[in-house]
């Protein structure tokens, strides 16, 4: 089957997971942590265009699937404790839309979520994807009721949605496994269900995707589980395909409730993220002056079928990694998309260009995508950020010299870039970040600051400062 389904994998999604939920207790799911880490930085290394999330946690309603619609994907783990952990992510509308019609075609009812924060089965896999890096289209589909059926029709919908955009597209099926294996387990204690466990992983480990569908429902039932039906979609989408590259990377149950992490797909080599492999390439890059080269080559080869990876070899400052933001302006100077991360993925700043370039052309919200026959008449320019520090007030501030972030209790978050036109006073810079993060004037929030370098393809633009918005 043709697909452009290119990972697929199983993260639990207790909160405990999150090191400022979990605290000490974090060491006793140091393995689960670990592969949580490992998971994400494999799912990304594929440079997905989209990310999906299948929660069992997200709003249920009988005979329906749930897809998440509101504008921004946000939420923050303060019911856990620690609301400054927070995620905030863009939707992909056309991908949840596209779905929506792949479904329908299949018979399937879906339903939106229009209000309200990520649940906890959502929020856990993403957080450790947006540690990572992941700033992209993300989309969160929830379930309906056990045993209503439709899972490997919602999932072959995934795979048709896809396909149908071209989306390079990875899936992560949320799910813990049973929460009855000790007296202390949160759901009480049945002496059977680890073997639930046991099956599941067992079934993982040789691959034997198919035979899922077989296990006890009674057995499913006892173990008190929510991991099956997001697997079992994850799994269609991929059209239960083995083989390649397939391995369960961490089982551990401390708390009485079974985490498992898994990779079912992986369509390329499976990577050691940054391992420092050379990079190939025709042309050596050794300053942040070379950034917006890259950038502009990583949006021409999207836009007409060049290289995946960037023909470049990085060397000198470029061979360090840091995070970068992207942005695009015509040659009025106007706004086409900027896009950047807040801490880095990938192995050095050219690969790390390279990929955010990409995604500020084609995904920024804001804007339609960037077409070829515009690429002429844009100017791209690279700003790299310093250290992101808390700030204690305001009055730390300086938009000549830092940018700012400020962040909601909810996990509304805004960004600006130091060194704006126009943008001459720590109040003006801190109601522009409000407004971005739809943050308002009066509500408190928590203030980071950051230095940054800029380099454009215009070569009025100030040294050390950004023309762009951000």
């Amino acid at each position: 089957m043709e697909s452009r389904i290119e990972f697929a994998g199983l993260m639990p999604h207790a909160p405990v997971l999150v090191p400022s939920v979990g605290g000490n207790s974090l060491y006793q799911v140091r393995s689960t942590a670990k592969a949580m880490t490992a998971c994400a930085q494999r799912a990304l290394e594929g440079h997905p265009e989209t990310v999906v999330v299948i929660s069992p946690h997200s709003p249920r309603r009988s005979g329906a699937f749930g897809l998440w619609h509101t504008p921004r994907l946000r939420g923050s783990f303060e019911r856990f404790g620690a609301p400054e952990e927070t995620v905030d992510l863009p939707l992909d509308r056309a991908f949840a839309e596209r779905l929506e019609l792949e479904a329908g075609l299949r018979g399937l009812s879906t339903w939106r979520i229009t209000r309200g924060a990520l649940d906890h089965g959502a929020l856990v896999p993403l957080y450790y994807l947006a540690a990572h890096g992941w700033v992209g289209p993300t989309v969160v589909l929830g379930l309906d009721f056990p045993e209503e059926g439709g899972l490997d029709e919602i999932g072959r919908a995934l795979s048709a949605a896809a396909l149908g955009l071209n989306r390079q597209t990875a899936i992560i099926a949320s799910g813990d496994m049973s929460h009855r294996l000790t007296p202390a387990a949160p759901e009480g204690y049945d002496p059977e269900a680890h073997r639930f466990d046991e099956t599941f992983v067992g079934l993982l480990r040789k691959g034997a995707f198919g035979e899922l569908r077989q296990i006890d429902p009674a057995l499913q039932e006892r173990a008190a589980e929510d991991v099956m039906d997001s697997t079992r979609v994850a799994l269609a989408a991929s059209d239960y395909r083995t083989g390649l590259h397939n391995e369960v990377l961490s089982y551990e149950g401390p708390f009485g409730v079974g985490y498992c992490v898994a990779v079912f797909l992986e369509t390329g080599s499976p990577k050691t993220p940054h391992a420092g492999t050379a990079d190939t390439g025709d042309k050596v890059v050794s300053r942040l002056e070379d950034l917006p080269e890259v950038a502009r080559r990583a949006v021409e080869a999207k836009l007409r079928g060049g290289p995946a990876a960037p023909p470049f070899l990085a060397r000198g400052e470029l061979e360090t990694r840091g995070a970068v933001f992207v942005t695009l302006e015509t040659d009025a100077g106007l706004l086409r998309g900027c896009v950047g991360v807040t801490a880095p993925l990938e192995r050095n700043l050219v690969w790390e260009t390279w990929r955010i370039a990409v995604s500020a052309a084609l995904f920024d919200s804001r804007f339609s995508p960037v077409t070829a026959e515009e690429l002429p008449d844009l100017r791209f320019a690279v700003t790299v950020l310093g250290k992101i520090e808390p700030v204690a007030c305001a009055g730390e501030l300086d938009p000549s010299v830092y940018g700012v972030v400020v962040s909601a209790h909810d996990g509304r978050r805004g960004l600006l870039l130091p060194g704006l036109p126009g943008v001459d006073s720590m109040e003006s810079q801190l109601a522009i970040a409000r407004q971005k993060g739809g943050i308002g004037a009066s509500e408190p929030v928590r203030l980071e600051r950051f230095t940054a370098v800029s380099f454009s393809e215009r070569a009025e633009a100030p040294p050390g400062g950004s023309p762009h918005a951000g």
